[in-house]
């Protein structure tokens, strides 16, 4: 049953959601808890707070605001945070995907363009603008609108991801045991390796859960760096020599994973992006938040 599961996903027979509710039965085999948690979780959908949503899920998604000022004029400008308001980046860019796989795996196929957009209801609109609250009353300007940019490439790697991290949960635990269909054999040695597949192959190494000593099983790219094609890329965005140094450092200092690199990155690239808007190059800005927002 495993076998032909992982053969069946592996080469695109069924969709992700089949796979993951095909996946149910051997959870209910092994009887782990996590595995369980993590199935349901994907097929009907995550709560918004939920502290075990994991980082594939929370996607860099920036936000614009409309504003409308006297005569009828309007202006859309993106959300730009300084470095005294970096705290907030994390609210403000990075959107939670709580959608079941299924209806994501379905808006992916239902959009005709690279990017969607989610229009921001009006709690979170008036939040967001109190950031200009001086450039508005300054210029009589009121902002009334927001939506958040979702890249279509986003929600096919959440898709990728999942997919990927069913198919070496799968693999890991038919090589642990490879009598997994008929003769697995339920004991605490048993239940220590079957958890440690589960968690490091879902959560990582860094996952937020109490994971039992055992045999451990490291997810492979945890901690990698920004590789030399990414630095190529953001060259061809615009992207200066100082800035990639700045950012290189940042990425050696604060590797993939660890606490505290979201909140430089962004920092990072709202000085790039505020001072590629000041030499008036607008055109790459949206692609550089969307690259950089994934190597996050």
């Amino acid at each position: 049953m495993i076998n032909e599961l992982i053969t069946d996903i592996a080469y695109d027979k069924i969709t992700v959601s089949q796979g993951l509710t095909r996946a149910k039965l051997i959870a209910r085999q092994i009887k782990n808890d996590t595995f369980k948690s993590w199935l349901n979780k994907e097929l009907n959908g995550y709560d918004y707070e939920d502290p075990l949503m994991p980082e594939y899920r929370k996607i860099w998604a920036e936000i614009h605001l409309t504003a409308e000022f006297p005569f009828g004029r309007t202006q859309s400008f993106p959300v730009v945070l300084s470095d005294e308001q970096r705290d907030l980046g994390e609210l403000l860019n990075h959107h939670r995907v709580v959608e079941p796989i299924a209806i994501v795996e379905q808006n992916i196929g239902q959009m005709t363009e690279a990017k969607a957009y989610i229009h921001l209801n009006g709690g979170m609109v008036q939040t967001v603008s109190e950031l200009y609250k001086d450039q508005m009353q300054q210029y009589q300007g009121v902002i009334r609108s927001g939506q958040r940019t979702i890249g279509k490439a986003q929600l096919t790697n959440i898709v990728e991801l999942t997919k990927q991290k069913l198919i070496d949960t799968l693999q890991d635990l038919e090589e642990q045991f490879p009598d997994l269909d008929n003769k697995y054999v339920m004991n605490e040695e048993n239940d220590k390796k079957a958890q440690n597949i589960i968690t490091n192959n879902i959560y990582g190494n860094n996952n937020p859960l109490n994971v039992a000593a055992g045999e451990n099983i490291t997810q492979g790219d945890i901690n990698l760096t920004i590789n030399a094609q990414e630095v190529e890329k953001l060259k061809e965005l615009g992207v200066d020599d100082v800035a990639l140094e700045e950012l290189q450092t940042i990425d050696k200092e604060n590797p993939k994973g660890s606490e505290g690199r979201k909140g430089k990155v962004a920092s990072w690239l709202g000085r790039v992006t505020a001072s590629m808007t000041a030499k008036g190059l607008y055109e790459n800005i949206p692609e550089l938040v969307e690259f950089v927002g994934n190597l996050m």
